[in-house]
């Protein structure tokens, strides 16, 4: 036993390992004392039978080690060297001065601790940890119906954004358990629709509508997971319920209520819903306008004049709708200037206009004047386009794209049920934001912008995306080792025969032993 087992890198896997062989080798001394052997002589034909300690141990060690994904994890890191870098480029706003850098600090080790003790502290502690999530999410709920969906605290925006969308990892964890059970997973998808149909149909913040989006998004692609992978077995009427709920869900965000129609006129259509500076719809149009004026291998080159008429909007409202164009708060340096200043800007408020007040002028006039408020956290992608071309821009396209091949790779190599169910939940999660992310880069903007994961973060997001890629990487990373523990407790309920032949096989992988 300990010639095997020191062949065994996992250490922890070790006495697992060890039992199981036991098992296995007094199974066979009772077949053979069932022959008529003495008992000695049984538990050393037992013994020779198994064959080479160290060979036995060596392909042991091959079937259940750790895995690791170098490319992954190296293009992880990079992708989160360019984030910093190019926020830090495109000029920190005093926000970021106080804790940019540091949460580009925290961001990886929160990664390394999820990959290293996530999936293991899941598997071991399930209800102790959905029972927290519970109670997290009822508190949640009852601050909502105290306060209403703003309630004071810091960062509240965007805990309340990832609540949202962590319902999808923490729903894929009940399906799990539920899996065996159609009319316990019946039950749950109706309360789940019902609650998502009341929440739309009371129109929730428009800032977490993008999120409840995703949610959707995600849930969906992970169910339709766990179908193609036969975890989910069920007949063609549960099907057919699931896929109507789903259908009432997706309805009910687009359709359900004025502000979700706009939300996608905004998205398909930007010009049509187009009414001040500060649209998001405005800044959709100008995105495109831009991108459709920028070469292929360099910069956006435009005159002082031309970068004049972006910044105060006159490039679009000079003849549609004069009083958008922002107002000249420049060399207000005598009491006439600024009264005339002021009188300007109260009249426009008096006729519901909200005015843009513009400190620049063609001597002075840059790039980033021209550009929405938060270009440096919602339009990376395009401001780098506008920055360097459209090619540089797409190399950073690719390198995005090639991340979540090489992350879906991963996820797809996952053998074990939960493992693969919660990576490939989690990366929906990272998956949706990236599309989302990219298409309001090239003017299609649905609700408010969400992160794209490493490169365009902020406090609150970086934490929970870093949080989502470790649980990933936990999985896959584990997903070897921990499946005689998974397995052993999926078979409380069988035979000690059975339960041990199970556990050889996954033990032994595909090679098996014939018992």
């Amino acid at each position: 036993m300990e010639e095997v087992t020191e062949q065994i890198s996992y250490r922890p896997l070790r006495p697992a390992i060890s039992r199981e062989l036991r098992e296995h080798i007094e199974d066979r001394r009772e077949e053979y004392e069932r022959e008529g052997m003495r008992t000695e002589e049984a538990e050393k034909r037992a013994v020779e039978a198994m064959g080479d300690a160290v060979s036995i141990g060596t392909d042991l060690n091959a079937i259940h080690r750790v895995q690791h994904a170098p490319a992954l994890t190296a293009l992880t890191f990079v992708l989160l060297m360019a984030g910093f870098a190019l926020t830090a480029y495109m000029q920190w706003t005093p926000e970021q001065e106080m804790g940019g850098y540091l949460y580009y600090l925290i961001a990886p080790l929160l990664l390394l601790v999820v990959t290293w003790k996530g999936y293991p502290f899941l598997v071991r502690c399930w209800r102790p940890v959905m029972v927290a999530v519970i109670l997290i999410y009822l508190v949640q709920a009852g601050m909502f119906g105290v306060t209403g969906f703003g309630w004071s605290m810091p960062g509240r925006a965007g805990v309340v954004y990832f609540s949202i969308l962590m319902l999808a990892p923490v729903l894929t964890m009940i399906i799990y358990r539920f899996r065996k059970s159609q009319k316990k997973l019946v039950v749950l998808f109706a309360a789940v629709t019902t609650l998502w149909i009341g929440l739309v149909t009371f129109n929730i913040p428009y800032r977490n509508m993008t999120a409840m989006v995703l949610f959707l998004f995600s849930i969906c692609g992970t169910i339709c997971f766990l179908f193609y992978r036969k975890i989910l077995l069920w007949n063609m009427r549960t099907l057919m319920a699931v896929s109507l709920g789903c259908a009432a869900m997706t309805g009910a965000v687009f359709v359900t209520s004025s502000g979700q129609r706009t939300l996608l006129q905004i998205f398909l259509h930007p010009e049509e819903a187009v009414y001040s500076t500060w649209d998001d719809a405005y800044n959709s149009v100008l995105i495109q306008n831009l991108l459709s004026r920028t070469p292929l291998t360099h910069g956006l080159e435009l005159s002082p004049e031309e970068q004049m008429n972006y910044g105060t909007g006159a490039w679009y409202f000079a003849d549609k709708d004069e009083r958008q164009i922002g107002l000249d708060a420049t060399n207000l340096d005598t009491e006439e200037k600024l009264r005339e200043f002021r009188q300007k800007s109260d009249a426009l408020w008096e006729e519901g206009v909200l005015p843009r007040y513009i400190d620049y002028q063609e001597s002075n006039v840059t790039l980033w004047d021209m550009l929405p408020q938060h270009y440096h956290n919602n339009y990376v992608i395009a401001t780098g386009i506008f920055l360097f071309g459209w090619i540089p821009g797409m190399a950073l396209v690719a390198v995005l794209l090639l991340f979540y091949v090489l992350l879906f790779s991963c996820i797809l190599k996952i053998r074990g049920i939960l493992a693969s169910s919660l990576a490939f939940c989690c990366g929906q999660c990272l998956l949706w934001q990236g599309v989302f992310y990219l298409l309001g880069n090239f003017g299609h903007q649905y609700g408010t912008f969400p992160n794209l994961p490493m490169v365009s973060e902020g406090r609150i997001s970086i934490l929970f995306n870093m949080f989502l890629l470790g649980m990933i990487f936990s999985a896959y990373r584990y997903d070897r080792v921990m499946g005689v523990m998974m397995e052993g407790e999926s078979t409380a309920g069988t035979g000690s025969g059975n339960r041990r032949k199970i556990k050889y096989s996954m033990i032994w992988g595909h090679k098996g032993i014939d018992i």
